[in-house]
């Protein structure tokens, strides 16, 4: 299978359960409504009339009718949410290429938050009192303008942007894998349980925030809403008192905002959840001629770098592979394959998790030298400067005789190595500007600063420091994963390994792991200093130190064998006295 379709048949699979999740999404705005109607419809002496009125009007027409444009609006919000987790996770070095790459993304997530917010309040508006159920009412034989309807309106769109700015503004949106997997019903109802009871809490300071705007400004939207519609001013919610002492709306606010915001939550719950089930791969490749694959490989899927999510499913399926008790699963990748008894399922996996290894450490180095405290280690030594009495004529008269004896075929009297200082390129003789260059260079100076001092420009177009580190630590969940699963193959190794497959591969293993651990072990002096990524660093470094550990007590009798005397072995040592 190649490449391209690799990606095609993941993304399809993918998109099969987020359909799944736009489905459970719709049958999850009936529950909501009704059990917001048993909350406005509660009848305490009637109970069966209560229970029965409840459920002929979510079963009635008029529901099935006016519920359309909410379900339009969420399935317009679960195909955003899924693009949202199938797009490629991409760095951007500066806040404007940030604004540029995920602005349009960040307003259409916006808009659909504010959408269903609306059409939310809109539907649930026509099931209360006819004072809050329609925008305008009769009032003294004319028609006002209903200033309970315009509150509710903008409590669902105020719930909207609250939970958007939350949630989604600062940061993408990420997939939480379960430690324990569940059926996706108890996984559901657990899900329902916890949103509904958390969100009467959550719901309380942006119902008292959108309170407090709408006696301020709410006066002013109301009286441009009637000029707009010809009709007369309400005045019921006139002043602080008119807004704070009216017990009846604020319920409804309070409640409508507190299943907006359980809606949102469940719907990102149930994307996460049916994205996180267990992904279907195989470990061996169909070798046979002439006959097309159908299986997606763990390397395959592992190698798919732009599709964040299939990676970290690839990961996780490794790590259930070699941590649960499936012997003869796990006998798949120290079995050698025909022709040539080679082993080329563990050959291709190692390949590709070394490969994953190798790139991280080397990002992780190249954006850990652009931290300001780590600058001082460099990570080569320095070149030796030249000496000062070395004049240019006699640097321009052995660049001569070294090519004289060049072409005579005349070997040199003394090593290469003592002229080593003197065979330097002339271009390190130092060079003195003219009056046009200083001009120049000052110039660019000059404008350099006084870009920088005017405001925003700085903060809009430069790399904050640490961003990349931040960045590449906040989705290292893919080397938690693989670095735990190769540590327990390893281990594993030395009972079901019956060809030594693995114990060839094991010394490039465990240098991999061990750089790794040292440069996030020069990471953890400012790693408090980073904005977010403390949880992950955490993680990473956790996983790192106990796969090697792991790798050392397993084969704690040939780590002299393995690894050279040196800095590595010394390491190794260390942390196994540490632990």
């Amino acid at each position: 299978m190649s490449h391209l379709s690799t990606i095609n048949a993941c993304k399809l699979l993918l998109f099969r359960r987020c359909l799944q999740a736009v489905l459970l999404t719709v049958g999850i705005q009936f529950l909501l409504l009704t059990i917001f109607l048993l909350f406005v419809n509660f009848q305490l002496l009637r109970p069966l009339h209560w229970i029965t009125g409840t459920l002929s009007l979510v079963c009635s027409f008029y529901t099935w009718f006016a519920s359309i444009p909410l379900i339009g609006a969420v399935v317009l919000y679960g195909v955003i949410l899924c693009q949202q987790h199938l797009a490629e996770r991409s760095y951007c070095a500066s806040r404007f290429r940030w604004l540029v790459h995920y602005g349009p993304r960040k307003l259409l997530f916006l808009g659909a938050h504010l959408l269903v917010g609306c059409l939310t309040a809109w539907l649930y508006t026509g099931y209360m009192h006819t004072d809050y159920r329609h925008l305008w009412y009769k009032c003294y034989g004319q028609e006002c303008i209903s200033a309970y309807h315009v509150y509710l309106l903008g409590m669902g769109i105020f719930a909207g942007c609250y939970y958007f700015d939350s949630v989604h503004m600062r940061q993408e949106v990420e997939i939480e894998f379960p430690i324990v997997n569940h059926c996706w019903g108890e996984k559901s109802r657990e899900l329902l349980y916890s949103s509904l009871a958390r969100s009467l809490f959550k719901s309380l300071v942006p119902t008292l925030a959108y309170t407090l705007l709408f006696w301020l400004f709410g006066r002013v939207v109301c009286h441009r809403l009637s000029h707009l519609l010809a009709v007369d001013l309400d005045e019921r919610l006139e002043g602080f008192f008119g807004v704070a002492t009216n017990g009846r709306l604020l319920f409804y606010g309070w409640l409508l905002t507190a299943q907006i915001l359980s809606n949102m939550h469940l719907m990102r719950s149930f994307y996460s959840m049916f994205l996180s089930e267990e992904f279907p791969l195989a470990v061996t490749k169909n070798r046979a001629p002439f006959v097309q694959e159908r299986e997606v490989t763990v390397v395959a899927a592992l190698g798919l770098t732009n599709v964040y999510v299939v990676q970290c499913l690839a990961a996780k399926y490794l790590y259930n592979l070699v941590t649960t008790g499936d012997v003869a699963k796990r006998a798949e990748l120290f079995q050698l394959t025909e022709p040539g008894n080679r082993p080329a399922n563990w050959r291709s996996l190692c390949d590709q998790c070394l490969s994953l290894l190798g790139s991280f450490t080397d990002e992780l180095i190249d954006s850990m030298q652009k931290i300001s405290v780590l600058k001082g280690s460099p990570s080569s030594p320095p070149l030796a400067p030249i000496s000062d009495n070395v004049s240019a004529s006699l640097m321009a008269e052995r660049v001569l005789t070294r090519q004289y004896n060049q072409m005579h075929g005349i070997r040199p009297m003394i090593s290469p190595g003592r002229n080593a200082l003197i065979d330097r390129p002339v271009d390190s003789i130092r060079r003195v500007p003219n009056w046009c260059e200083r001009a120049s260079m000052q110039i660019e100076q000059s404008l350099q600063l006084l870009i920088n001092r005017v405001p925003g420009i700085v903060y809009l177009f430069t790399e904050p420091e640490g961003a990349k580190t931040t960045f590449l630590l906040t989705h290292s969940l893919t080397l938690v994963y693989v670095i735990q699963a190769l540590s327990q193959i390893c281990v594993l190794s030395l009972k079901e390994d019956q060809f030594g497959v693995v114990q060839t591969d094991l010394p490039d293993i465990i240098k991999a792991m061990s750089r790794l651990k040292g440069e996030l072990d020069k990471l953890s002096s400012v790693a408090s200093n980073l904005r977010g990524p403390g949880s992950s660093f955490s993680v990473l470094r956790g996983a790192v130190r106990r796969s090697l550990f792991h790798i050392c007590i397993s084969f704690g009798d040939y780590i002299g064998e393995l690894i050279p005397s040196g800095e590595e072995l010394h390491q190794l040592q260390t942390l196994l006295n540490q632990e």
